[in-house]
């Protein structure tokens, strides 16, 4: 492993340990922070220490600290090392772990059932793996409104955070390039995570959760009306900038919005895109703001006027 994968691994342990502090937490935080690189590998490895249903440490007595001085964090160093074989060893959930793969294409939104208790609903380039238990699942990419009726837990792993949901229970979880979101649409669901301590958070119902990329969280109370209604092939934008309205209509086109005027990528927009109208947001953009589309190599060029 390189160090990257072995420090990941250590604050895996750290954070799992017994006597993880306030302090080890500020520290986690800042090591996330010092490269875009440890990021995403602290959560590969979390993933799969998920997916291995985490490991129970071994009991190390820790010799007399005159004769081993050095030897005060064998506990963690133990742990950090299983972790570290974890990684190695545990194939990926495509493989192994893997009950089934469920997938969407560009623009398409898919309905399918979990389990008899569990529904899910795909929205646009999703990639949802669940494990053999049908219990558990992980989301790759995309996002999933993921409902549940049933007596039995249900545990989503998103992007290094486990999503846990039972009973009348309902969650709105997408993954963004910055951050992945929770939202509580239906009852509270319980989410953990490295940044949210070891006790982890409820998220109550109307709540979004964003967890962002270098280890910072926040809770707001988005528009429900808004946030769902890509459930029903429609993008509800109110007062947006154009690049982010760009931004999420690429997200359903096969053929890309490039806005190469970026004075205008501050403008404001509002309305509602019907995913299966195809160009009509290209044909009324120029009646809101001064600007030309103009076709470019298997894409739309926007550019000011």
């Amino acid at each position: 492993m390189d160090v990257t994968k072995t420090r990941a691994a250590e604050w895996i342990a750290r954070l799992h340990a017994e006597d993880c502090t306030e302090l080890d937490h500020d520290r986690f935080r800042d090591w996330l922070a010092s490269d875009p690189r440890n990021g995403p590998v602290f959560e590969h490895l979390t993933e799969l220490w998920e997916l291995a249903g985490g490991v129970t440490s071994p009991s190390v007595t820790a010799p007399h600290q005159t004769v081993y001085p050095r030897r005060n964090f064998s506990r963690r160093h133990a742990l950090a090392g299983l972790v570290a074989t974890i990684f190695l060893a545990v194939p990926p959930w495509e493989g192994a772990h893997a009950s089934r793969i469920e997938e969407t294409g560009t623009g398409s939104i898919r309905d399918i059932r979990i389990t008899p208790h569990t529904h899910c609903r795909l929205d646009t380039q999703t990639r949802l793996v669940v494990g053999h238990s049908r219990q558990q699942a992980r989301l790759c990419h995309g996002q999933v409104m993921l409902s549940t009726s049933g007596p039995d837990a249900f545990h989503l792993s998103a992007d290094g955070m486990t999503v846990q949901l039972h009973g009348q229970t309902a969650a709105d979880i997408r993954i963004n390039s910055g951050d992945t979101e929770v939202t509580a649409v239906r009852g509270k669901v319980f989410l953990s995570a490295a940044a949210l301590r070891a006790a982890g958070r409820w998220v109550m119902p109307g709540q979004r959760l964003r967890m962002y990329r270098n280890g910072g969280w926040n809770i707001d109370y988005p528009d429900l009306e808004t946030l769902l209604s890509w459930q029903g092939g429609e993008l509800v934008f109110r007062n947006r900038p154009l690049a982010d309205v760009i931004q999420e209509i690429n997200r359903y086109a096969s053929r890309q919005i490039v806005l190469s005027a970026p004075r205008l990528a501050s403008q404001r927009l509002s309305g509602v895109y019907h995913v299966r109208q195809g160009d009509a947001f290209l044909q009324m953009l120029p009646r809101l703001l001064p600007l030309r589309i103009r076709p470019a190599h298997n894409a739309y060029e926007i550019v000011a006027l």
